[in-house]
């Protein structure tokens, strides 16, 4: 219920709405993150792209509804197709790096799959942080240079290589 409508005082102050915002945004993101992790667990490369890709679209949405902004389809489109086409050189890469990983007796298997979850974690974490960001700024920090956006997301990935280990280690 509205309460400034039916002429009660708000709740919360615009400040405290928004740190609330900012730690259920805070909250999504975290939970996405543990899913892609776990879906790097699947020993298939294309399969953690795709399921990835779905995983950043499905934040997305539940970003946008928080913040109360329709999904922003076009974006969400863009992202898909660069998650895609930027994906097929890690595929094949990660291929060979799965021959050459796995060669070795046990320990090989494990440390793949640990690479694999754990880039598929930042990546969630990075994109989910970009989003949070465009939707606090009231929908423009998306259409901001696109240098300003690639430095905030190799920013966003360094601050992820940090804190998604710690994530993991918390949910567990």
């Amino acid at each position: 219920m509205n309460t400034a409508a039916v002429g009660m005082p708000p709740l919360f102050s615009v400040a405290q709405q928004t740190e609330l915002a900012a730690a259920k945004a805070d909250s999504i993101i975290k939970s996405y993150v543990i899913m892609a992790m776990a879906a790097g667990l699947v020993p298939s490369p294309l399969v953690d792209m795709v399921a990835v890709t779905v995983i950043e679209v499905n934040m997305i949405a539940e970003l946008a509804q928080l913040y109360r902004f329709p999904v922003p389809n076009k974006l969400v489109s863009y992202k898909v197709l660069i998650s895609l086409a930027g994906g097929i050189g890690t595929v094949y890469l990660s291929a060979k790096f799965t021959y050459l990983i796995k060669t070795m007796p046990l320990v090989g298997h494990a440390i793949y799959l640990g690479a694999l979850s754990l880039s598929g974690g930042i990546s969630v974490y990075a994109v989910g942080k970009i989003f949070q960001k465009h939707f606090e700024s009231g929908g423009t920090f998306l259409s901001s240079d696109n240098a300003v956006l690639r430095d905030y997301f190799k920013q966003k990935q360094k601050e992820g290589r940090k804190l998604v280990p710690e994530m993991l280690a918390e949910s567990r």
